[in-house]
């Protein structure tokens, strides 16, 4: 059976159930209150999987002493080794608060302090972080950007010991917080700043002539910042941002400065030095770009995120081929494109057992020419270039415009950017999620007047006409609709996410009409109510798969008839609520039911619905060609 992975997995331990919470270390089931949920399991496996400590080497609620007196539990300690946990072996304390709570770093200190071998403490709440270093004299204790890794101390990393992010959600929230706090800028400067450091990283990352990383920050340096002394740092990070801006001036504008405090800077940087992000997974990748700039971008135009199951079905239903030119005209974060390369990457791995070919020099061919994107957000512009430079580029076919205005002064944008081909009848594929609803409503005349969906039907007898009367405003996704046929060839493909009064409103009859009288309907997936409220939007919506065929062959469909696939999905795998909490298949008894490796399945249709498209799809001709 197929498997559509879900990249929603927060880390919250081994949660078995929504009322159980098991610590991560021991594996026993603790209590699920919010400082446990929140903090102690999220940092306990930071800590393993990002920090490098063994299991072995840290426990949870361990006593600590003063003398005879036992003065409280540290929530996580860690020792200098495995071989003896005892007090005076712990190297680190790990001290944790639910959210909104700001107290507790003076226990911290206190603990540290009975521990003749502790190097560092840690006060982490879920949200915001503090590491102090413990010292040997007076005054004690000074402020450090981070911790060490295991065997490593808090100096410039080697290049070859970056490893890839499991919890980009985490850091990047971190790092926003600790932004917003100590900067003051607004949510719209805080994201600006974060993609700015964002892409020097990976400038760093991309340079190979160097061993040691100069993105990075030494425990020397972070204490001269903090004494207001000069050192290298700044110079090492604008160094990387002039890089970045020469190399990417379709992103940055040549006079753009950093416009942090140092020390602002230097902490953020210190959060993400140790990372290798062009070679963390594009699950770990997705998720954060899109709980990032879902915490910055609050869809005022009705936009709003596409969760990846519901991409990667759209995509593998289209099934696009290394010949074909894609196009989202309401690209977002980029979702479609990125998952649009991974599944052209298979074929070309397919092609490569076949005969001689540079698979690097394929996919990068592959992504400059044939994917296009357009949104109208310049932010948003941003992170998608950035997916598709992590994903070794193609990222000048990606651009800012108003994908709703004249096709002609989209294909001058295209072309500015580097991103040719965008014009009418040229695109073979669309995969999009346009803007829903009201909240974006489009009352420009100009822009409405170009669209027959844009003007006022009435209805004459069982079909609708057009009245030539401009309407006075109208939804986009209504003429996201006309636009995407616009761009289409002829026998293009589409897979685009509608909401249900579309495709059942009765004052939307004449929507519909235009649909059926221009679109082979060649499937519909129904998709449960809870699909988009993680991700910022409470609607019921459908995927529609549609390819776009001349009149006089739809009229031939039309009065012959034709079947369509149809599936309605239930079960998405997590809860309509802000965290998407996933949900697991559970037997008669209550009991997990686990897959062949032991692992938990997530109680989900998606996987149902795209194997029923397979059998259906083998048995059809459901794309006319």
């Amino acid at each position: 059976m197929s498997n559509i992975k879900t990249t929603l997995e927060t880390s919250v331990g081994l949660e078995k159930d929504n009322d159980k919470l098991f610590d991560y270390i021991t594996e026993l089931e603790i209590q699920n209150t919010p400082e446990n949920r929140e903090a102690k399991v999220v940092i306990e496996e930071r800590l393993h999987k990002e920090y490098k400590y063994e299991l072995d080497q840290m426990t949870p609620e361990y006593g600590i002493q003063k003398g005879s007196v036992r003065i409280g539990h540290a929530d996580v300690v860690i020792f200098h080794d495995s071989k003896d946990k005892s007090q005076e072996n712990i190297k680190i304390i790990v001290e944790c608060k639910r959210k909104n709570r700001r107290d507790g770093i003076e226990q911290l200190k206190t603990y540290l302090a009975g521990c003749e071998s502790a190097e560092y403490g840690v006060w982490f709440n879920g949200e915001d972080i503090v590491y102090i270093k413990r010292l040997k004299k007076a005054p004690h204790w000074k402020t450090v950007f981070n911790i060490p890794r295991n065997g490593e101390n808090l100096g410039l990393p080697e290049k070859n010991s970056l490893s890839p992010a499991t919890e980009l959600v985490k850091i990047f929230e971190i790092c926003h917080n600790h932004v917003y706090a100590n900067d003051g800028h607004l949510k719209d400067k805080v994201f600006n700043e974060m993609l700015k450091i964002l892409f020097i990283k990976l400038m760093d990352e991309r340079n190979h002539t160097s061993r040691i990383a100069d993105f990075g920050i030494t425990e020397q340096e972070y204490d001269e910042i903090l004494n207001h002394k000069e050192n290298d740092f700044k110079v090492r990070i604008n160094n990387l941002f002039n890089k970045a801006k020469n190399n990417y001036q379709d992103i940055f504008n040549p006079n753009e400065k950093i416009n942090l405090k140092l020390s602002t800077l230097a902490f953020v940087v210190g959060q993400m030095q140790n990372f290798d992000l062009s070679h963390s997974s594009r699950d770990v990748k997705g998720l954060a770009f899109q709980k990032f700039v879902y915490a910055h971008q609050r869809g005022d135009r009705g936009e709003f995120f596409t969760p990846d199951p519901i991409i990667e079905l759209a995509v593998k239903m289209i099934n696009p081929k290394i010949d074909e030119t894609i196009l989202d005209p309401a690209c977002g974060t980029g979702g479609f494109l990125v998952a649009a390369l991974k599944h052209v990457e298979e074929s070309i791995i397919d092609l490569k057992a076949e005969r001689p070919i540079d698979f690097e020099k394929a996919k990068t061919d592959y992504a400059l020419r044939k994917l296009r994107g357009i949104d109208f957000n310049p932010d948003l512009v941003k992170v998608s270039k950035m997916r598709m430079i992590l994903e070794d580029d193609g990222h000048t076919g990606i651009f800012q415009a108003n994908s709703l205005d004249t096709l002609r002064e989209i294909e001058i944008q295209a072309l500015k950017s580097g991103a040719n081909n965008i014009n009418e009848n040229s695109v073979d594929i669309i995969l999009t999620n346009p803007p829903f609803g009201r909240k974006g409503t489009i009352t420009d005349k100009d822009i409405l007047r170009q669209y027959e969906l844009g003007h006022q039907w009435v209805k004459n007898n069982d079909s609708y006409e057009n009245s030539h009367k401009v309407l006075d405003d109208q939804v986009p996704d209504i003429l996201f609709i006309e636009r995407c046929y616009q761009f289409l060839k002829n026998k293009g493909k589409m897979a685009i996410v509608l909401p249900d009064s579309v495709l059942t409103g009765p004052k939307l009859q004449y929507v519909r009409n235009y649909i059926l009288k221009r679109f082979k309907v060649v499937g519909v997936v129904s998709l449960p109510y809870e699909t988009f409220i993680p991700h910022g939007a409470n609607v019921k919506a459908s995927i529609l798969l549609l390819q776009k065929l001349d009149s006089k062959t739809m009229e031939e469909l039309n009065t012959d008839g034709y079947e369509s696939f149809m599936v309605d999905i239930e079960k998405i795998g997590y809860q309509g609520n802000k965290n998407g909490t996933l949900i697991y298949k559970i037997d008669e008894k209550g009991q997990y039911i686990l897959d062949e490796n032991g692992n938990k399945i997530l109680d989900e249709e998606i996987s149902e619905a795209l194997e029923g498209w397979t059998e259906y799809e083998a048995v059809n001709e459901v794309w006319s060609s």
